[in-house]
């Protein structure tokens, strides 16, 4: 009986170590090596920094052939901006939070299958791979950590609420391309708050009136 409590008592100490070596990423930058092919199999490559501080986020996604695009997630206003250029013109255009929490929905609930550790590192972290299992049973290959995992649940538009950082992943969006992203670095330091700010020569409208813009 006493051998019985002790081995219970032990298995309790570990989960609640395995859980306690979780954290939630706070603060910080994330950066991916990005790989595009175009359904026409043209290759373009770049980088995909993600800034963290609470509730804000910062998603940077720079192009080697000059694109950019920036969108500023500020959680706990339940708001969201991209930030584009047109004609000369800088424009931080509001989005719907509520339509991309919709978008993610499909991606929700999702299962890991076939777990391993892996031996190497990627980003100085511990690495682990699995095949991830959507609802739809549609199924994916990712490499990620569990040392440490989003605050908010929109962090990553294809794992919503998930309890890992994805550090590699790959996906095909509607439109044919293919997007690959390969963590580089993962800095837990601290972000600026005027990383979050909108800049001052960008004028705010609504999605909307950006669209009637386009129409002009």
């Amino acid at each position: 009986m006493r051998h019985s409590a002790l081995i219970l008592l032990l298995c309790l100490l570990l989960c609640a170590g395995s859980a306690a070596a979780q954290k939630p990423f706070t603060e910080g930058t994330l950066t991916y090596k990005v790989e595009l092919t175009t359904p026409e199999g043209e290759v373009i490559k770049g980088i995909y920094i993600f800034s963290i501080k609470d509730g804000e986020i910062k998603k940077e996604l720079k192009m080697d052939n000059g694109f950019e695009d920036v969108t500023l997630l500020y959680c706990e206003k339940h708001a969201i901006y991209t930030l584009q250029s047109r004609e000369g013109k800088k424009y931080a255009i509001q989005l719907s939070m509520d339509d991309l929490v919709k978008k993610q929905e499909r991606y929700k609930g999702f299962t890991v299958e076939r777990e391993s550790e892996q031996k190497h590192k990627v980003a100085g972290t511990t690495v682990f791979k699995g095949k991830l299992r959507y609802t739809d049973g549609s199924t994916t290959e990712i490499l990620y950590t569990k040392e440490w995992k989003p605050v908010q649940a929109v962090t990553f538009n294809r794992f919503p609420d998930a309890p890992f950082f994805p550090l590699s992943f790959a996906y095909k969006e509607p439109s044919g391309i293919s997007m690959r992203f390969d963590a580089e670095t993962m800095d837990v330091t601290p972000v600026a708050t005027s990383a979050f700010q909108i800049p001052p020569d960008y004028k705010m409208i609504s999605y909307e009136e950006y669209k009637q813009l386009n129409k002009e």
